[in-house]
């Protein structure tokens, strides 16, 4: 696991036709449903969002592939190019696959802002040249809003946990995290409740407050994860998930639900 500064071409097999192959590809190329939810969800939130305008943020989003959630909250941070000495905002885009986040998280990221800056596809015919002359304007752009951007790749646990939200003299930033597909495998489950709940517990030792909303189909066909069996593992590490938004069901196709996610610390989570 590491912060990513290489492309690993094993995981472009991701590619093929294949939705995920376990332990090599976990499906970060495809935009999948509960994404969609959990940006639709988050559109509506605009009281709660408007605070990273003004105050300290981290927001990191697990298993990111295409990170449509994040992609909506960064575009909603550009005004902060607008205020003199905006507050720090870091954005953490975690994935399995170094090269997801080479060749599809972060390449969304630059033409959010290139779309928003008014730098659209029709001269090139559809397709959009990033790097070089965009790369150092996206760059200054960035250092302009006082927006850091972290891609880290790997799998979950402790040191996947400490390198998302190390230890800091600096005063506490809140916290925002995000998921979504990625409860899928029952063998997997239990690492990535302990690790939100860790990232969960860190932000608020440190004086932090935080937030994690999970996005999820209610029962993964054929795969074998469901919300209820996180929602008891959950428990059972001593956290707690409510139901914020759901769909679906009993003759209405798969059900899929937004859950919030806390760590008992009551005091420390937001609204």
């Amino acid at each position: 696991m590491a912060e990513d500064t290489a492309l690993d071409d094993s995981s472009a097999a991701g590619l093929s036709t294949d939705d995920i192959k376990p332990n090599v590809y976990e499906g970060g190329f495809k935009t999948w449903e509960c994404s969609v939810d959990l940006a639709k969800y988050l559109a509506t939130q605009s009281g709660f969002l408007s605070q990273m305008i003004t105050s300290p943020w981290t927001i990191v989003e697990l298993g990111a592939g295409t990170a449509l959630p994040s992609q909506l909250i960064f575009s909603l941070l550009f005004p902060k190019g607008l205020v003199s000495q905006p507050p720090r905002t870091t954005m953490v885009l975690a994935d399995f696959n170094p090269s997801v986040l080479k060749l599809a998280t972060i390449p969304n990221l630059m033409l959010n802002y290139q779309l928003a800056d008014g730098i659209g596809p029709e001269e090139s015919g559809g397709d959009i040249e990033f790097f070089d002359i965009i790369s150092e304007d996206f760059q200054g752009f960035l250092r302009k809003c006082n927006i850091e951007i972290r891609a880290i790749s790997g799998s979950w646990g402790s040191d996947f946990s400490a390198m998302t939200l190390p230890e800091s003299s600096e005063a506490p930033s809140d916290v925002f995290i995000l998921a979504s597909e990625t409860i899928y495998s029952p063998t997997s489950t239990r690492s990535f409740t302990e690790t939100l709940l860790d990232l969960l517990r860190r932000s608020e030792k440190a004086g932090g407050r935080a937030r994690a909303l999970v996005a999820a189909k209610r029962l993964y066909f054929g795969v074998g994860g469901s919300v209820d069996d996180f929602l008891d593992v959950l428990r059972e590490l001593g956290g707690e998930g409510k139901v914020v938004w759901t769909t679906g069901g009993p003759g209405n196709g798969v059900g899929r639900c937004i859950l919030e996610v806390t760590s008992r610390a009551e005091a420390n989570t937001m609204t």
